[in-house]
């Protein structure tokens, strides 16, 4: 226990005599330098070699990565930094499925018995298969407006019809609901399936329209086969009968 306290006295006294400010950089990442590349989901080793650039020595360095929300980061302690020499640690870093592209994230460097708190800028690219962009908020109630339209005017001309229409009412009733809850992508799908069912029903339930022209398709293969018909029988009475 003594000699803890003495290791902290002299630490802390370490820290005075070197005559730096708490915001003055004490720290340098030697490595990794310029962009990373990680790949979706796959854990990547990340080497950070850090320099002590200070004038005294550095005591437990918790060493950790500021990453996206989402993302898995782990962490590493380094016992002792000497002024001017350099230690390196291996830190895990996961990017998920839904990251893609550029990345600044920050190498998080902190000694509470050092008194140090710094961060150091690190870019990160990351590869993999491109997200599909995900619709706003106002494009979604735009989209669900519409097809909620739709599938009202369908299913008014279905009743029109004197059609059965329950089952469809149903599901458009629940449409109508997602929408004023806000689950607007819901709404959507409600509202489509809602719109195509009235559409089924009006398709069954239409009668078959009549033939161009309003009147009876006539079959002049048939008129003229009787028509020569009547000819001979004509004939026949006038020059044989």
């Amino acid at each position: 226990m003594r000699g803890l306290l003495l290791v902290v006295i002299f630490f802390l006294l370490a820290g005075l005599a070197s005559g730096q400010s708490a915001s003055a950089s004490r720290t340098e990442i030697l490595h990794p330098v310029g962009i990373t590349n990680l790949t979706q989901e796959e854990t990547s080793e990340m080497h950070v070699n850090v320099k002590n650039t200070g004038n005294s020595t550095l005591a437990n360095v918790n060493v950790s990565f500021e990453a996206p929300e989402g993302w898995y980061s782990g962490w590493d302690l380094i016992n002792f930094i000497y002024m001017g020499t350099n230690k390196t640690v291996t830190l895990n870093l996961t990017a998920p499925s839904s990251a893609y592209g550029d990345y600044d994230i920050n190498i998080k460097l902190i000694s509470t018995l050092s008194g140090l708190d710094e961060s150091k800028p690190m870019k990160v690219r990351v590869l993999g298969e491109k997200p599909p962009e995900v619709p706003n908020e106002t494009v979604l109630k735009s989209e669900a407006d519409d097809m909620i339209s739709r599938a009202r005017e369908s299913l008014q001309r279905a009743l029109d019809m004197n059609l059965d229409v329950t089952g469809v009412s149903n599901v458009f009733s629940r449409a109508v609901d997602s929408y004023n809850e806000g689950n607007y992508t819901q709404a959507i799908f409600l509202s489509e399936l809602s719109y195509n069912a009235s559409e089924q029903l009006i398709s069954e339930g239409k009668p078959p329209e009549p033939p161009e022209g309003g009147g009876i398709e006539l079959d002049y293969t048939l008129v003229l086969l009787l028509l020569v018909f009547v000819i001979i029988i004509v004939g026949i009475n006038k020059y044989f009968l």
